[in-house]
């Protein structure tokens, strides 16, 4: 177990370091002059020179890269444009973002896995053509137009929930109605995509012989569906279940778009309109990084429930 999570800390780390080089290449490849950018309103030279000495930006590029990741390494990801640190910035919007995604894989996991089940366990009657005309539905609705429709109908027309905003979670019942609309808008993809994967699962594990097996000692369908088809199904659904919790937090910019919403994604789309370089870098960097930290518990998790692949 020692050298299977060396080797995947390892991996991890190699793809952070190589995410962390192409984060800064490509930032430095946006057109434009970063000085102009970085808040001088006049074309002064001297005041141009003066801006690209503080940011470095008069020094090679490897020599700003090693700079730029010694801060990051320490909590350091520089400052904006409006001269406040980008650290403390993505920590306030993270959390936002965090709650949104966690609660939106919650609904996708209590919708998209029973109706899997049921769809392979009924397969070929009328639940499975449900459940699988509902999945390709949900993947075919665009979250945009899908989110503009939640808002007609049940903040203007039913004025049942608020059609923006956030409220922190010290107000439960108010931040429960500002994110069950986005939250659900956000899950029906994942939700579809979970509905197809586990009839999939499902289908190869009621057909297999341990099944069988298990029917044959007289087993009731509920035990056989439950304690042995089930549970093996699911080591496949927890790989996408984690990949896509990591998916969601770098993936929600058009949902907090929509309802108004000032998490990680908003700030992503803010960074970009306002060619706020050293923002870019700072969330760019951690949404890989998340990322990359999702997929490494996943392989542990994985690991736990499948002892086979710690061998590969």
């Amino acid at each position: 177990m020692g050298g299977f999570l060396l080797r995947k800390v390892g991996a991890a780390l190699v793809v952070l370091v190589a995410a962390s080089m192409l984060v800064f290449i490509g930032v430095r490849a946006i057109p434009g002059d970063p000085a102009i950018a970085l808040g001088a309103e006049s074309r002064d030279p001297a005041l141009l020179a003066q801006i690209r000495h503080k940011y470095m930006l008069d020094r090679p590029v490897p020599v700003q890269y090693v700079h730029w990741i010694w801060l990051a390494l320490h909590g350091d990801l520089g400052s904006d444009q409006r001269e406040l640190p980008i650290a403390h910035t993505i920590v306030t919007r993270i959390p936002i973002t965090l709650e949104l995604a966690i609660l939106s894989v919650l609904i996708a996991v209590l919708t998209g896995i029973p109706a899997g089940v049921i769809a392979a366990v009924r397969r070929g009657k009328p639940e499975d053509y449900a459940v699988t005309t509902g999945a390709l539905v949900g993947l075919s609705v665009p979250h945009f137009w899908l989110g503009l429709l939640f808002i007609v109908w049940f903040a203007v027309d039913l004025h049942w929930l608020p059609a923006s905003g956030y409220v922190g979670l010290s107000h439960p019942l108010a931040n429960l109605e500002h994110m069950i609309m986005p939250a659900i808008v956000l899950s029906t993809g994942f939700s579809a995509v979970l509905m197809r994967q586990m009839r999939s699962s499902m289908l190869n594990s009621l057909g297999a012989d341990y099944v069988r097996t298990a029917r044959a000692k007289g087993l009731s369908e509920w035990q056989v569906v439950g304690r042995h088809a089930l549970r093996n199904s699911l080591i496949t659904i927890t790989t996408l279940i984690g990949l896509q919790l990591g998916a969601l937090i770098s993936g929600t910019v058009i949902t907090e778009t929509i309802f108004g919403i000032a998490g990680f994604g908003r700030l992503t789309i803010e960074a970009v309109n306002q060619r706020d370089y050293g923002l870019i870098q700072g969330v760019v960097l951690v949404a890989a990084t998340g990322y990359v930290v999702v997929n490494l518990l996943v392989d542990i998790v994985y690991s736990f429930l499948n002892p086979r692949i710690r061998v590969t």
